[in-house]
C-alpha cells in the first residue's frame, strides 16, 4: 500500500521536477536538455540493450567509480555499458572520461511509468548503483523483471540510517532484494544489515576513491598549460562552494605578501558558481585568466589566479599544486573527496566538516597528513606548508602511505558484481522488427533469421535429429556442432482447447519465451546446471496476443531421470547428486514451476542437469521450496503407478536425494 502512495505522490511531483530542471537551467544550459530520459524515454538502439547500466548518481560518484568502469570495460568487451546519472555536469565528466565506449543517459524521475519505459527501452541485464542510492520503484520494477540490482561503494552513515528507518516499510523489500553490496567500512554494512540487507550477500570491500591514480599525461599537460617554473608555489582550491570563497581569497592574498609569484588554481565544486567567482576576482583587482579561454595559449607567468572553470580536470591540477583545501569542509556541506589530492602527492588543508569522509580523514589525521583550518582561517596552514618544505613532504608521504595501503576495492568490488549480477561472457543480441522481438546468442548464431524458429526449415535443411511428443511436438536440431532443441509454446487446460497457442499481449521482458531465455542466462552465468539457451521469440499476433518460441542447446548424453528409472536403478551417489542439484538452484532462490522427474536428467558423466524453465523465476525464501521437493516426490510416485516396469523405491531412492539437497 505505502509503495502505491509513493508511486501516487511521485507521479504528481513530476511536473513539478521537470519544472525544476528547466529552472535550473538558467545558470546550466544541461538541465535543459535531454528532459525526455527523465521521463524514461530514451533513444536506446538493440545495440545498447542486453548490457550492463552503471547509475554514478554525480561528478563525486563518477570520479570515485573510473577505475572500476575502465576495469569492466576491458573484462567485458561484449555487453554494452550505460552509464546513468543526474547531472549535466556528471554527464560531461562521463563522456570526457570514457567517450564513445560506453552510452550515457540520465536515470528518469522514480515513478512508475517512467521507471517501466525506462527499463524497456533498455532492457538492463544487471544494475549497478554508486554509494547507496536507493530508488523504491526502480528496485520494485527491476525486481520483478528479474534484473539483479547491486550497490557499489555502499556507504552508510549514522544520519543516512535514521532515514531510512523512518521509511522501513517503503525500503525494506529493496534492501532485501539487492543482489550484492559492496560496503566502504564495517560500521555501514552494520547499518545496510539492520535495515534488511541480506548477510550472505553483504561484504566490506572497502572504498574506491582510495583506487585512484595520477597518469603521467596529466601532469605533463598541467605543466605545459601553466608554464612553470620549478620555484613557483602553486596551490589548488579544489571544489569550493559560497561561504568559502572570500576566505580562499583572504588567504592568497595574503600568501602573494610573502611569495608573489604564488599561483592559485581555484575550481569551484559547481559550473554556476564560475561567473560569480569570477566578478569576486575581478572586485579584487588580482590578476586572473579562465581556463577555458586557454585552449591552445598557457598561462602567463603575472598571473596570479588561475579560474578553473571546467569539469573533469581535477586530477590535472591537483598533480601540479603543491598543497591543496578541499573544499566543503569550511561550511555544513561534509567535505569533498581528499584522495585525488593524496595520489597527486599534494599536501592536504581541510576545514573541520568533513562528515561525508569522517573515515577516509580519519586514517589520514591519524598519520598526520591533514592540515585543519580552523574559523575560515586558510591562512595560516597555507603560509606553514610552504615556508615549511620538510613538514609538507612528510604530510605527502605519509598520506601516500594510507592511500596504498587500502587500495584494491575496484578489482574486489568488481569480482563480487560480477558473480551476483547477470554479467557473463555471452554474446547476447537482440533483433526487433514490427511484430517480433528476438533474443539469440550471437556465440552459436551469428546471423539469425526469423525461419530458425520453424521446424520445416531444418526439415528441408535435412538438419532435424528427432522429436519428442508431449503437449506438443519438441524438435531436436543438429546445427553443425550444436545440438538444439526447438520448442513452441502451448496452453493446457480447458483452454488450449480453445486457444492453442496466443497468450495475452504483456511487456516483453514477461512474455513466455523472452522471460525463459532471460532467467537460463541468469542461471548460467552464476553456474548453475541448467541448458545453454539460444534464441527465443515473441510474435505479436492480433491486437491483444503474442505467440512464443525458443532454442535451447542440447546438452550432450543427457537423459531424463524418468526415462533412466524406466531401465535401471539409480545408485546413492546418482540421487545424491540430483538433490544436490536442486539445492544449488533453492540457494539462489530459484523457483521451479514443474520440477517433476521428466525436468532432471543425468548425463554420460553423471553430472545432473535441470531443465524446462518455464514460469518459472526468483523468490523469496519461504516454504516454496520445501512444495518444489514434494511436487518431485508426486512426480516419481505417479509414473510408479504408471509404469510396470520403474526401478524406483521411495524408502531406499527418496532419502537419498534428500541426503544430496542437505549437504548440498
Amino acid at each position: 500500500m505505502l509503495r502505491w502512495l509513493y508511486g501516487g505522490v511521485m507521479t504528481a511531483i513530476t511536473p513539478l521536477a521537470l519544472a525544476w530542471f528547466f529552472y535550473r537551467g538558467r545558470r546550466d544550459a544541461g538541465y535543459r536538455k535531454y528532459l525526455r530520459e527523465r521521463l524514461g524515454i530514451m533513444n536506446a538502439s538493440t545495440d545498447k540493450q542486453n548490457g550492463l547500466l552503471i547509475h554514478t548518481v554525480s561528478v563525486g560518484e563518477t570520479i570515485a567509480a573510473r577505475s572500476l568502469i575502465r576495469q569492466a570495460i576491458e573484462q567485458f568487451p561484449n555487453c554494452p555499458i550505460t552509464i546513468s546519472c543526474m547531472t549535466p555536469t556528471a554527464r560531461r565528466l562521463i563522456k570526457q572520461s570514457f567517450g564513445d565506449s560506453v552510452s550515457v543517459c540520465y536515470l528518469p524521475i522514480d515513478n512508475p511509468c517512467s521507471v517501466r519505459r525506462f527499463l524497456s527501452q533498455l532492457r538492463p541485464r544487471a544494475i549497478w548503483v554508486m554509494e547507496t542510492e536507493l530508488w523504491p520503484n526502480l528496485m520494485h520494477h527491476a525486481s520483478r523483471r528479474y534484473i539483479p540490482v547491486s550497490l557499489l561503494n555502499a556507504r552508510l552513515s549514522k544520519r543516512s540510517a535514521r532515514g531510512y528507518a523512518r521509511v522501513d516499510r517503503l525500503v525494506r523489500d529493496s534492501w532485501k532484494s539487492l543482489a550484492y553490496a559492496g560496503a566502504q567500512s564495517r560500521a555501514s554494512a552494520r547499518r545496510m544489515r539492520c535495515l534488511g540487507m541480506r548477510n550472505e550477500r553483504l561484504y566490506v570491500d572497502g572504498n574506491l576513491k582510495y583506487d585512484v591514480s595520477v597518469p603521467t599525461s596529466e601532469q605533463l599537460a598541467a605543466e605545459q598549460l601553466l608554464c612553470l617554473s620549478e620555484q613557483r608555489p602553486v596551490w589548488l582550491a579544489a571544489s569550493t562552494h559560497p561561504g568559502e570563497e572570500n576566505a580562499v581569497l583572504r588567504a592568497h592574498q595574503q600568501l602573494l605578501k610573502k611569495y608573489p609569484e604564488a599561483l592559485l588554481i581555484w575550481a569551484p565544486r559547481h559550473p554556476e558558481r564560475f561567473d560569480g567567482v569570477a566578478e569576486l576576482l575581478q572586485e579584487a583587482e588580482i590578476k586572473w585568466s579562465r581556463r577555458s579561454t586557454l585552449r591552445t595559449t598557457g598561462v602567463t607567468s603575472d598571473c596570479q589566479v588561475l579560474l578553473a572553470d571546467t569539469i573533469g580536470e581535477m586530477l590535472k591540477w591537483c598533480s601540479v599544486a603543491h598543497v591543496t583545501f578541499v573544499g566543503g569542509s569550511l561550511i555544513e556541506r561534509g567535505g569533498h573527496n581528499p584522495l585525488e589530492a593524496v595520489a597527486a602527492g599534494s599536501a592536504v588543508i581541510s576545514g573541520d566538516n568533513i562528515f561525508n569522509f569522517a573515515e577516509v580523514y580519519r586514517l589520514l589525521d591519524k598519520q598526520g597528513s591533514v592540515h585543519w583550518a580552523k574559523d575560515f582561517d586558510l591562512a595560516t596552514p597555507l603560509q606553514h606548508l610552504f615556508d615549511n618544505d620538510s613538514v609538507r613532504k612528510a604530510s605527502v608521504s605519509a598520506a601516500e602511505h594510507v592511500l596504498s595501503t587500502h587500495q584494491g576495492a575496484s578489482r574486489r568490488m568488481l569480482a563480487h558484481a560480477q558473480r551476483f549480477s547477470d554479467i557473463g561472457q555471452q554474446m547476447i543480441a537482440t533483433f526487433t522488427t514490427k511484430r517480433d522481438v528476438i533474443k539469440f546468442d550471437k556465440d552459436v548464431l551469428p546471423e539469425f533469421e526469423d525461419n530458425f524458429f520453424s521446424a520445416k526449415y531444418w526439415q528441408q535443411k535435412k538438419a532435424i535429429a528427432g522429436n519428442a511428443a508431449g503437449r506438443a511436438t519438441v524438435w531436436f536440431i543438429q546445427q553443425g556442432d550444436h545440438g538444439m532443441v526447438l520448442r513452441h509454446y502451448y496452453r493446457g487446460g480447458l483452454v488450449g482447447k480453445v486457444n492453442k497457442d496466443k497468450f495475452m499481449r504483456e511487456p516483453v521482458e514477461r512474455s513466455r519465451a523472452i522471460a525463459e531465455f532471460d532467467l537460463l542466462v541468469k542461471l548460467r552465468n552464476q553456474n548453475l546446471p541448467v541448458p545453454r539457451p539460444i534464441a527465443a521469440r515473441m510474435r505479436k499476433v492480433g491486437v491483444m496476443s503474442y505467440t512464443a518460441d525458443i532454442l535451447v542447446e542440447v546438452i550432450p548424453g543427457a537423459v531424463d531421470v524418468c526415462r533412466l528409472l524406466s531401465e535401471r536403478q539409480l545408485n546413492e551417489e546418482q540421487w545424491q547428486s540430483l538433490g544436490a542439484a536442486i539445492r544449488q538452484l533453492h540457494d539462489k532462490n530459484v523457483y521451479h514451476s514443474d520440477l517433476n522427474c521428466h525436468n532432471i536428467m543425468l548425463d554420460d558423466n553423471d553430472k545432473p542437469w535441470i531443465v524446462d524453465f518455464d514460469k518459472c523465476g526468483f523468490r523469496e525464501p519461504g516454504d516454496w521450496k520445501k512444495e518444489n521437493l514434494e511436487r518431485l516426490l508426486r512426480s516419481l510416485k505417479k509414473e510408479k503407478a504408471k509404469h510396470e516396469t520403474f526401478y524406483w523405491k521411495e524408502s531406499r531412492d527418496w532419502p537419498e536425494l534428500l541426503t544430496g539437497y542437505e549437504k548440498g
